[in-house]
């Protein structure tokens, strides 16, 4: 086994590439949620935008399978890593203060494997739902292409799918708050100094994802019954 494989599987290994991962979908996620922000823009503008990336097939649809390997790799490590914690730390207390400093321990750091999983579950309901399906076509300036503005306004018209959607984006929210200088922690880059900063960085980033999700739905939902 080579040096590299061997400090991969170690704990140390695992939570660097947990850190990687994490900042990695990130970073997806916020180009994601550029991408259906563009619904505000027109009903052109988003299915534009759609448009765009599938010209890109096939290499949208090998993309769009990495995310998921990177994804599911993503919780494999977090699973793994806690379950290594379980093993060294098998006496269970009845009360867990919450700690100060480093370990923050909230709500949100003790659920991150439940949402993790409730997460990746429902990458695999979305990708049903929007990517898989048959949109209706439609034309832009005589140029033939899916109507991915008509679908989401379909979908978001619905009272479970929509409300099943905001939890989840909730979820989302919870996991980055925790995550991303969970991630910085694993990574080397917290210090004393940093440590306010990138709390707030935290903070304020999965507030603006969760509500710019979120916004979607409730907007599209709300305004079927003010038209």
């Amino acid at each position: 086994m080579s040096k590299a494989a061997t400090f991969l599987k170690s704990q140390v290994g695992r939570k660097i590439a947990t850190g990687v991962t994490g900042l990695g979908l990130v970073l997806f996620i916020m180009v994601h949620l550029l991408g259906n922000l563009s619904y505000f823009a027109g009903a052109d503008a988003i299915n534009l935008y759609s448009h765009t990336l599938h010209q890109l097939e096939p290499l949208l649809w090998i993309v769009r399978l990495g995310l998921l390997v990177f994804f599911v790799y993503h919780v494999w490590l977090g699973i793994s890593i806690w379950l290594d914690s379980k093993k060294t730390t098998p006496i269970h207390y009845t009360v867990e203060a919450t700690r100060g400093g480093l370990s923050r321990k909230t709500w949100s750091s003790r659920s991150m494997i439940l949402t993790g999983v409730l997460l990746l579950l429902f990458v695999f309901t979305h990708l049903y739902t929007f990517a898989l399906y048959d949109f209706k076509p439609t034309e832009v300036n005589g140029v033939a292409m899916h109507d991915v503005h008509a679908r989401l306004t379909e979908v978001f018209q619905q009272p479970v799918y929509t409300v099943y959607y905001v939890v989840i984006m909730v979820l989302l929210g919870m996991h980055l708050r925790h995550g991303i200088w969970s991630a910085f922690q694993s990574l080397g880059w917290m210090s004393r100094k940093t440590n306010p900063t990138i709390y707030t960085i935290a903070y304020v980033l999965a507030l603006v994802v969760a509500i710019g999700f979120i916004g979607l739905p409730v907007s599209i939902y709300i305004g079927q019954f003010l038209s």
